[in-house]
């Protein structure tokens, strides 16, 4: 299967290079895409120009976001659902309608910088050593101000038939579960989502960095051939 990478917020392409080759030693073609526009609807609309490019409705593509990029990916699947066979969400989630990714972080000059680390969580950083901090350092770029504030929306329910799986690494997946399960108002899009794997990364919110290996090994068994019934 053909895969599409989306880095998160501060993040370009190069964020997945050493998750890369673990789907393609698995068989998978791979590309990651640096996110391009200034708005949200912009970013997404690049998406969907990469899914028209690459993907049809006999050979559709997985199509990963991680953190930031989750809602953007799942606005693009939303607007090409025939396009899209699996998403793939590392560290995120589709936010409901009318949501945004993050009105909190703060604006500096007309753009989002990367944050100081104590504005994060414990479990956000955990696995993020003094240098891998240093080098997410020297390569964040800020954000667009508009970018996290902006509004999710859809149009198309066919966007809950696309399989979709959570890795999900700040919280654990039975208590991810169970707040699906609960129908959280945050969690609509995913309650709605017909087959939905959720499974757990023990590590920080860039598993890229701290847990690549494990973290590219998740992404193939989520897209392996499910076994089928019968003899």
């Amino acid at each position: 299967m053909h895969v599409i990478l989306v880095p998160g917020f501060w993040l370009e392409a190069d964020a997945w290079d050493e998750v890369l080759p673990v789907l393609r030693e698995a068989g998978h073609s791979v590309e990651a895409l640096t996110r391009d526009g200034d708005t949200l609807d912009e970013q997404v609309a690049a998406i969907v120009e990469r899914l028209d490019d690459v993907a049809t409705a006999d050979e559709p593509v997985a199509l990963a976001g991680h953190s930031g990029a989750g809602p953007i990916a799942y606005m693009a699947a939303d607007q090409r659902p025939s396009l899209v066979g699996h998403l793939l969400y590392v560290d995120t989630f589709p936010g409901p309608s009318g949501g945004c990714v993050n009105d909190e972080l703060p604006v500096v000059d007309g753009v989002v910088p990367l944050p100081p680390w104590d504005f994060w969580e414990p479990a956000t950083l955990r696995g993020m050593t003094p240098e891998l901090r240093a080098a997410f350092e020297h390569r964040a770029i800020p954000e667009p101000a508009r970018l996290p504030v902006d509004r999710f929306h859809y149009d198309d329910a066919a966007r809950h038939t696309i399989p979709a799986t959570v890795v999900t690494c700040e919280i654990r997946p039975e208590e991810l579960a169970a707040m699906v399960a609960d129908h959280q108002a945050w969690a609509a899009e995913l309650v709605a989502t017909e087959e939905l794997t959720i499974v757990g990364l023990d590590t920080g919110h860039w598993p890229m960095f701290t847990a690549p290996r494990r973290l590219g090994e998740l992404l193939v068994h989520a897209l392996a051939p499910k076994p089928t019934d019968g003899p």
